[in-house]
């Protein structure tokens, strides 16, 4: 049996990222420490757990083992919480165990520029490689693959989350602002995984995109990288997603010639440049967001709407004129059109709406919405129901629990349209913004613009691209 399958078949990948056993070398109680840490994440773990710390003889539950060969098995993953020096043995101990990957915590190789250290980098690689195993780092802050419960990692990764409609995978190159994003569990967004990848020297983003294409409870992806040594890759992965039905929303470091520069320091990535980013979007397919703020809003959003119809209108639904003005702002400069509703939706506005309302498209149904809530079931119910529009934006002016929320997003199920609340309110975690979130009928976003920006990408995905699909890759 190659060391890079298990008994049950699966690749050094596979084992790697949804492990049924897991080692952890330089496991320890003592807290803060990296190695405690780690093993405080792995508590809720379903599968083996093997500490490895020739110190101790058990760790809270676990036996502890002196070494990795003294393990029962061969694990499919290891965690080195250990220092940069010990790492070049610890890992060739893992290779000759036929571990299935290993995830290099220690900083201090390529990321730094001293050949010395780039040197010691390649040595990792070639011995990973000699053992038929995967890597992850250096310089890595690990990941989670939460469908699992797998925090292999030392950051406070989110809480697994029920399987719902609308679970997206993230996927970085920095450990810190992985951790940063996926925080959004915090307020309702669900993570299927949250994937790392520091130095990359071995695994990088287009490797877990491809992975990731293949996994059926994520619904879309959400990449934030800073550079690649071999772009293709990613294009090739990403359309690897779209066909499957995944979006791939990406948000790219390092644009600037500044962050250009930091990138390098951070993880000695090459960030490339705009025109070059601009032409793998166009080719693959993903989907580019300028601001960081937007990226898991775009992806929730696109994991939970249906593929586009032939409607490319979009409706506005408010309770306030400002709002309404703002909206029709946003979808101007998003290329976003606001089609006048029809004539038997016009009827059926007017007769549901007090006279002083607009019946129109921004429809402006006051505030007396407030009072009376069956008014925004009327009218999205009418705007929903014409053929001119594939979706609805509703602006909502103040944080408040409503039962408009459920409706909303039983009504974007029922009519297979999107919904998009935009929470308006500078409450951002108000009443009524989780449960907007965690309906899987609902898009919750925190900007207008953001908004249209991905109900216009959302339309744009259902048209025929110009560039060829790839059909093939090779990701080892």
């Amino acid at each position: 049996m190659s060391r890079s399958k298990d008994p049950h078949g699966r690749d050094a990948l596979q084992r790697l990222l949804a492990p049924r056993s897991i080692a952890l070398v330089g496991a320890s109680l003592t807290p803060g420490s990296l190695g405690g840490r780690t093993l405080k994440n792995l508590e809720g773990f379903p599968g083996s757990v093997y500490p490895v710390n020739a110190k101790y003889q058990a760790l809270g539950r676990w036996r502890c083992y002196p070494s990795v060969e003294g393990l029962p098995e061969p694990p499919d993953c290891v965690l080195l919480a250990v220092g940069k020096s010990v790492v070049e043995p610890a890992l060739a101990a893992c290779a000759a165990r036929g571990a299935g990957g290993a995830v290099v915590f220690a900083s201090g190789f390529a990321e730094t520029g001293r050949t010395e250290d780039v040197v010691a980098q390649e040595r990792l690689l070639a011995i990973a490689r000699a053992g038929g195993m995967r890597l992850v780092g250096p310089n890595s802050a690990g990941f989670a693959n939460l469908l699992i419960d797998a925090r292999c990692g030392f950051p406070e990764f989110p809480a697994a989350p029920p399987p719902r409609r609308g679970m997206i995978g993230l996927v970085t190159q920095s450990g810190a602002l992985g951790l940063a994003l996926s925080q959004a569990a915090e307020h309702g967004a669900a993570f299927s995984h949250v994937l790392t990848c520091g130095n990359s020297c071995d695994i990088d983003v287009a490797d877990y995109v491809a992975y990731l294409a293949e996994q059926a409870e994520c619904g879309a992806i959400a990449l934030a990288y800073e550079g690649l040594s071999d772009p293709a890759r990613l294009s090739v992965a990403a359309q690897r997603a779209q066909r499957n039905g995944k979006h791939v929303v990406v948000c790219k470091l390092g644009l600037s010639e500044v962050g250009a520069s930091t990138a390098r320091r951070h993880t000695g990535a090459d960030a490339g440049c705009v025109r070059s980013f601009r032409a793998l979007c166009l080719k693959s397919g993903m989907v580019a967001v300028e601001r960081i703020e937007t990226l898991v809003e775009t992806a929730s959003f696109l994991a939970k709407a249906p593929k586009p119809g032939e409607a490319a209108g979009v409706a506005v639904a408010s309770g306030s004129g400002g709002t309404a003005i703002l909206a029709a702002d946003a979808a101007a400069r998003s290329g976003v059109t606001l089609p006048t509703p029809g004539g038997q939706t016009l009827a059926r506005l007017a007769a549901a709406l007090p006279g002083f309302a607009a019946a129109a498209n921004p429809c402006d149904a006051s505030a007396q919405v407030a009072a009376d809530p069956a008014l925004m079931k009327a009218v999205a119910e009418a705007l929903l129901s014409d053929p001119a529009y594939g979706a609805l934006v509703v602006p909502w002016g103040k944080a408040y629990r409503s039962d408009n929320i459920a409706f909303l997003g039983e009504a974007a199920l029922r009519f297979g349209k999107p919904v998009c609340l935009v929470w308006m309110s500078q409450w951002l975690e108000g009443p009524g913004a989780r449960e907007a979130e965690e309906s899987p009928g609902l898009a919750l976003f925190r900007s207008l613009d953001a908004c249209f920006a991905a109900l216009d990408a959302w339309h744009r995905s259902g048209r025929p691209r110009s560039q060829p699909i790839a059909r093939s890759a090779s990701f080892q």
